[in-house]
C-alpha cells in the first residue's frame, strides 16, 4: 500500500512536497517524493490529495473506560467532589462499549496510540481486540489496612497472570495516586520490571496531604471507610516522595504534574521518568499555569494526553493540539508536533513509533490543512484542520470517507 498526499513530514522538522509513504505489512518501507517511491509497495495506492501524512498522535494518558460518562459528570471546583460523581461510573455493563467507542473517537482523532489506564482489570482483554495500539496500565490502589491488603493482593494476582503482550499491546501497571496507594504498592509496582504510570502532583490538596496529613483527602478516605490515624505523611512535596519510593528510576510515566517546585524540576530533570499533561483536563479542574515550558527548557520528556471524557470535551489529540497551541503560542510548532509523536512513543516506552521512516511501525494520519500561505506544520493546528484517514500497523482503521482495510 502507498499514502500519497500534497505534503509529508516523517518528523516534526522535515517536510516533503508531493510525498508519499510505502507500507509492507505492519512497518513502513519507503518515504520520499512520490516519484522516486511510487512502486516501492504493491498497490493500492491512497492519493490523500492537499492534505498532510505525519505520524500518527500518540494520546500518552487516558480512559477509555470513561467513555460513557460525557455529559453525565458536572463539573464542580473541588477535586474530591468530581471523584465521589465518579464512583460507580464504571460497571460490567458500560465497559466494553464505553472503551469501544472511546477508541473509535481516539482514531477518528488523529490518535493511533494510547496509554489507558484499567481502572477494573476488564479494559485489557476488550482493548486487545481493538485495532489502535496501546499500552494498558492496570490500576492498582490501596492505602492503608484491608484496603492496602486487598491491593496487594489485587496485584499480585495480576502479576502471577499478567496479560501477554502482542504487536499492538503493552501490559503495564498504574499505582493510582499517592493519597489512594500505600508505599508498599508502589514499591511493588517499580520492583514488578513491568511501566509504572501514577496520577501525581494533580491538586493543592495532594501536597497538603504529603505534607503534613490534612486537608480534602483526609475526608475523602474518611467517606470510603479508610483510616489514616496510623499513617505519618512523608513531609515532602509528591515528586520527593516518589523519588523516595524509587519510582523515577523506572523511567516512569507522570500523570499532570500541576503543581511542581524548582527543586521537584530538578529531580525531574535528573531521572529518566517522562510527564504527562493534560491540557483541556487542566482547564476543566480550573488549575493554575502548567510548568510545561520549564519542563521543556529543562530537557525533560513531556507528552500530551486527554484524561477521560468525564473531565474533557473529546477524545481527539488534533483537538487538544489546537487549544495548547492557543493558550501556550510560546511553544514552537515543531515542539507541539513532537509532544503528540515521539516524545509520546518515548514515555510511553514504545520503539520504532513516533516518525516515519523505513522499518518504524506503519502508524500514520493524513489531516486535511487550509492551504492560506502559512508555514506548513502551523496549518496542522488551525481551527479547520481535520482528520482524513488514520493507520495502525499498516491497517486503515478510520477514515472519513469510510474506507478501511
Amino acid at each position: 500500500m502507498i499514502l500519497r498526499a500534497k505534503y509529508v513530514m516523517p518528523d516534526s522538522r522535515t517536510i516533503i512536497e508531493n510525498g508519499a509513504v510505502a507500507i509492507q505489512g505492519a512497518e513502513i518501507v519507503d518515504v520520499g517524493p512520490y516519484p522516486m517511491i511510487r512502486h516501492s509497495a504493491a498497490p493500492p495506492i491512497h492519493d490523500l490529495g492537499e492534505a498532510i501524512l505525519t505520524p500518527g498522535l500518540v494520546n500518552a494518558h487516558t480512559h477509555l473506560d470513561l467513555t460513557s460518562s460525557a455529559d453525565s459528570v458536572q463539573r464542580v471546583p473541588k477535586f474530591t467532589d468530581w471523584v465521589f460523581q465518579i464512583v460507580g461510573k464504571r460497571n460490567p455493563s458500560t465497559i466494553e462499549p464505553s472503551i469501544r467507542e472511546g477508541v473509535q473517537q481516539s482514531l477518528a482523532g488523529g490518535v493511533t496510540t494510547v496509554g489507558d489506564i484499567d481502572g477494573t482489570g476488564g479494559s485489557v482483554q476488550v482493548l486487545r481486540g481493538t485495532p489502535i495500539r496501546k499500552v494498558v496500565f492496570f490500576e492498582v490502589l490501596g492505602f492503608s489496612g484491608e484496603h492496602a491488603a486487598a491491593g496487594l493482593a489485587r496485584l499480585t494476582a495480576y502479576l502471577d497472570s499478567a496479560p501477554v503482550p502482542d504487536s499492538l499491546l503493552t501490559p503495564a501497571l498504574s499505582p493510582h495516586a499517592p493519597y489512594s496507594t500505600s508505599a508498599d504498592i508502589y514499591r511493588q509496582c517499580v520492583a514488578s520490571g513491568l511501566s509504572v504510570c501514577t496520577h501525581i502532583a494533580e491538586t493543592k490538596e495532594e501536597l497538603e496531604f504529603l505534607s503534613d496529613g490534612t486537608g480534602a483527602f483526609v475526608d475523602y478516605l474518611e467517606a470510603f471507610g479508610i483510616s489514616t490515624a496510623g499513617w505519618h505523611p512523608p513531609q515532602a512535596t509528591p515528586m520527593q516522595y516518589m523519588e523516595t519510593l524509587g519510582v523515577l528510576d523506572k523511567n516512569s510515566l507522570l500523570a499532570h504534574c500541576n503543581y511542581l517546585t524548582d527543586a521537584d524540576v530538578t529531580i525531574l530533570a535528573k531521572s529518566g521518568a517522562s510527564v504527562v499533561f493534560c491540557p483541556r483536563s487542566h482547564h476543566y479542574f480550573y488549575h493554575t499555569d502548567h510548568p510545561i515550558l520549564q519542563l521543556v527548557e529543562r530537557g525533560i520528556n513531556v507528552a500530551i494526553g486527554t484524561d477521560s471524557l468525564a473531565s474533557n470535551w473529546s477524545l481527539s489529540l488534533l483537538d487538544e493540539l489546537k487549544f495548547l497551541a492557543h493558550i501556550q503560542p510560546s511553544i514552537r510548532p515543531e515542539m507541539l508536533l513532537d509532544l503528540v509523536t515521539c516524545n509520546g512513543a518515548t514515555a510511553l516506552g514504545l520503539e520504532r513509533v513516533g516518525r516515519l521512516d523505513k522499518g518504524w511501525q506503519a502508524d500514520i494520519i493524513a489531516v486535511q490543512v487550509p492551504n492560506d500561505g502559512r508555514p506548513i506544520i502551523e496549518r496542522i493546528f488551525d481551527s479547520t484542520s481535520e482528520n482524513l484517514l488514520t493507520v495502525v500497523g499498516g491497517k486503515i482503521c478510520y477514515s472519513s470517507s469510510h474506507e478501511e482495510e
